[in-house]
């Protein structure tokens, strides 16, 4: 195929001679224009896609786990709205770029000029391609840097099953660098796929096409036939075994977590149809999860059809189902429906949580979801406290930062108990068949924040006007902070005030631990005692607990977490040692940026923690390595 590739060279040559004596020279050869989209697209994409726009991708790739690459090669099938606009411009970011063709109606390939644009530090390059008229594919033969942020190469030292893995972790702009494509999530695609890894391994992709044994060749053929947006392109290669929860869901894991996931998630199958039942069908076919190795930076990520999930979830008695529910949420709010732009981000993850609250009531009843609310309402309420003014509101201006600045508690949260004021306005049943009703009218688009606005303006203010404002609803999205009216909203649970008591009257020495009713205690009330003891213990305290609850031997890793901080603030040494441990064992963000800040802020820490992380630095994922050196200050 190559070798026909290079004999059309001369046709490529004659089109530019051709265009050069016209006095056209190829529009991306001229001046060197940023290619930066206008404020209200998307600023973290230099595709130009109101112009030209993918609608399918053809990826044939080598998974190299020696060399830390994806070589092969990239079939863009093109919309173009503006015919004769020539010039398909690309995110990329780190792709080394052997040869760029046009695909002629015909199938003969047609050399086109090509080039990178500057490079803009995350968000890569521009890669801007001359496109004929009449050309609606486009081929790009490409190998990706054994450095690429949205890929992890892991060896046989660093998993569970002593064989080498590999996985991508795309959102919010990494899919650039494994694959150049509009790297931006206004842009929806199909996506076909065939991929060669070791022949011990096996390959997996968030697609249909998933094979639950291990194959002789290699190779695995894969298709997505719903448009999804770049962020949720999902590979991996590892020592992979399938065990099946339900007809349509199954767990992928290596050898060593199979058993212990499969039960811990035996739930799956209810948790989908639970999903069904409140907001309409599941429309990805397949729901099955990937549990990925510890360094995976994340707790989950909603992969279509193949959500990844951190073993660090993994408690052996199903008390950290609610990450899963939100993976599965996702099916709905932010795979289904997607914010077009990272500004928008609430629109994925504000009704994701307000979602996963209602499929872990389907499950475990009000009292879990009032927990889980109340915990959500007080972290809240401690980034509001500390966060920078630009991040108080729903509706946020990202245009000149990372858009991985989006990822923070306020799209998450105050979203979530935007949509519950919302539902405490309108009532339930309103509010669910409104729900049910903006996923079908949206299904498969991407929106702004103006999108749902105008809807909901047209299908519950207009219908209610008495219960709720256009006013309103501006305020939650574009005011700082909670509004006022979120105090009708404000979660209560009547299972946290005993637990308030008890941690008052131990620190008191009005009662004893042995008196702590901890058996009957659920991990939320866990979570929140303490929390509460933050910068109360010291060392003696602090081994009492230990004997009493064996907490630096915790399996639960929230409630582990918790017991690490605090033993950092009393300088506890079994939590050290612990803690030494831990961060050399598990990457997930969530636990090691507070954890590296916390020790950095220390008398003592900062030392001590840089070594370690120096030591854990090789295991972790580019996303964790860059979040603990700024905790850090390296």
């Amino acid at each position: 195929m190559l070798s026909r590739i290079r004999c059309a060279a001369l046709a490529g040559l004659v089109l530019c001679l051709a265009a050069c004596q016209n006095d056209q020279p190829p529009p991306a050869l001229t001046a060197s224009p940023e290619y930066r989209v206008a404020t209200g697209t998307d600023p973290h994409s230099f595709a130009e896609f109101e112009k030209v726009r993918v609608s399918h991708l053809a990826l044939d790739l080598d998974a190299d786990l020696r060399a830390r690459t994806l070589s092969g090669h990239v079939v863009l099938s093109l919309e173009r709205p503006e015919p004769g606009f020539q010039r398909l411009v690309l995110d990329s970011r780190d792709l080394d770029i052997h040869d760029v063709n046009a695909i002629q109606p015909n199938g003969d390939y047609l050399p086109v000029s090509w080039r990178f644009g500057a490079d803009h530090g995350h968000l890569g390059r521009p890669l801007v391609v001359v496109l004929p008229a009449g050309i609606e594919q486009v081929r790009i033969d490409y190998t990706t840097s054994p450095d690429a942020f949205g890929l992890q190469w892991l060896d046989g030292a660093q998993t569970s099953s002593g064989k080498p893995f590999m996985f991508s972790q795309s959102q919010p702009h990494y899919a650039r660098t494994w694959v150049p494509l509009q790297d931006t999530p206004a842009v929806r695609y199909t996506f076909d796929a065939t991929v060669r890894g070791p022949r011990d391994l096996m390959v997996v992709m968030g697609a249909a096409g998933n094979e639950f044994e291990r194959n002789d060749t290699g190779e695995y053929r894969f298709h997505m036939p719903e448009p999804i947006p770049s962020y949720l392109m999902a590979i991996a290669v590892g020592d992979l075994v399938f065990a099946e929860t339900g007809p349509r869901t199954g767990i992928y894991a290596e050898p060593q977590w199979i058993e212990a996931a499969a039960e811990e998630f035996d739930v799956l199958e209810e948790m989908v149809e639970i999903g069904e039942n409140l907001y309409g069908p599941y429309r990805w076919g397949r729901y099955d999860l990937l549990v990925l190795p510890p360094s995976f930076p994340f707790g989950g990520m909603e992969n279509p059809r193949l959500s990844y999930i951190t073993p660090t979830i993994i408690a052996g008695d199903g008390s950290l189902l609610a990450l899963v529910a939100h993976e599965l949420a996702h099916s709905w709010s932010g795979n289904l429906v997607t914010n077009a732009a990272w500004r928008d981000l609430w629109l994925n993850e504000g009704f994701t949580v307000y979602f996963e609250a209602r499929i872990m009531e389907a499950l475990y009843g009000r009292e879990v979801r009032d927990q889980l609310a109340r915990l959500s309402w007080d972290g809240l309420m401690d980034t509001l406290a500390t966060a920078d003014e630009r991040d108080l509101q729903l509706v946020r201006d990202l245009s000149e930062r990372d858009p991985e600045q989006a990822f923070m508690r306020v799209p998450y949260d105050m979203g979530r108990f935007f949509l519950d004021w919302i539902e405490d306005r309108v009532g339930r049943e309103v509010f669910d068949d409104f729900l049910r009703r903006y996923f079908d009218h949206f299904a498969f688009q991407s929106i702004t924040s103006e999108d749902f606005r105008a809807y909901a303006e047209q299908h519950l203010v207009a219908a209610a006007p008495d219960l709720l404002s256009m006013a309103e609803i501006d305020e939650w999205l574009y005011e700082p902070g909670l509004p006022h009216i979120a105090a009708a909203i404000e979660p209560q649970s009547d299972a946290f005030v005993p637990v308030d008591e008890w941690r008052e009257q131990w620190l008191a020495g009005e009662r004893s631990l042995d008196s702590l009713p901890v058996e009957e205690w659920t991990v939320y009330q866990w979570l929140h005692f303490l929390a509460g003891l933050a910068d109360q213990l010291d060392a003696g305290q602090m081994t009492a607990m230990d004997e009493r609850f064996d907490l630096v031997g915790e399996r639960n890793h929230e409630i582990l977490f918790l017991w690490l901080m605090r033993s950092i603030e009393a300088q506890y040494s079994p939590g050290i040692e612990r803690l030494e441990t831990f961060l050399l064992e598990v990457g997930r963000n969530k636990f090691t940026q507070p954890l590296y800040a916390a020790l950095a802020a220390s008398e003592w820490g900062r030392d001590w923690a840089i070594e370690v992380y120096e030591r854990a630095r090789p295991g972790y994922h580019p996303l964790t390595r860059q979040a603990s050196e700024r905790a850090l200050g390296l």
